[in-house]
């Protein structure tokens, strides 16, 4: 890895227009579902409108409710074909890509469906919020802290296990990327088509 040179990107925000996890929501969505959870929904969107209730505790709050007992093998293509990709940035990405550069993905996103992005985009890995399973079956909880802030470089030093690359570069559009984009050699910060380097 001493010889690597290695790009370190959040994927909602930076490398799409939107975030997958809403986008993974609503193509999961069936009528039954929303009926069944409509007043927990109504709690957890007003909460989180007057401020009692985090993003990360609206992110735990739904996974418990859309996806106990979720089947993990599910094909995800229409998932994936769903997601608008931020062109700029992705250009910039995939032609480091061709100069050498390893491609690891940091998402707070659950990993349930980073393994198809991953493989649609062409990268290397990718770093992701864990879930626990039961077999092939999501068991509706996270397995440990959300991939953000602190414990996005918490990860990606235990992906590097001590070593160091020639170069990292990285890539984060919110505060969450601002521990990793710090923590990487070279950074830009992205708002949509506006890519600035980070100081």
């Amino acid at each position: 890895m001493t010889n690597q040179k290695i790009i370190f990107t959040d994927l909602d925000g930076t490398l799409t227009l939107r975030d997958s996890y809403h986008i993974f929501i609503f193509h999961h969505l069936t009528l039954s579902l929303v009926l069944k959870n409509a007043l927990e929904l109504s709690k957890i969107g007003l909460g989180y409108i007057f401020g009692n209730i985090s993003k990360e505790q609206v992110k735990r709050r739904t996974f418990k409710m859309f996806f106990t007992d979720y089947e993990t093998t599910q094909n995800l293509d229409a998932f994936v074909s769903k997601i608008p990709w931020n062109k700029p940035v992705r250009k910039i990405v995939d032609a480091k890509q061709k100069e050498g550069y390893k491609v690891i993905l940091v998402s707070a996103s659950p990993d349930v469906y980073l393994p198809a992005i991953t493989k649609h985009l062409g990268y290397d890995g990718f770093l992701a919020t864990k879930t626990l399973r039961n077999a092939h079956k999501l068991q509706g909880e996270f397995d440990g802290a959300v991939c953000n802030f602190e414990e996005k470089t918490k990860r990606i030093q235990e992906y590097l296990a001590g070593e160091k690359p020639t170069h990292t570069l990285s890539f984060g559009n919110s505060k969450g990327d601002y521990p990793m984009l710090a923590f990487c050699d070279e950074a830009y910060f992205v708002k949509k088509a506006d890519i600035r380097k980070f100081k």
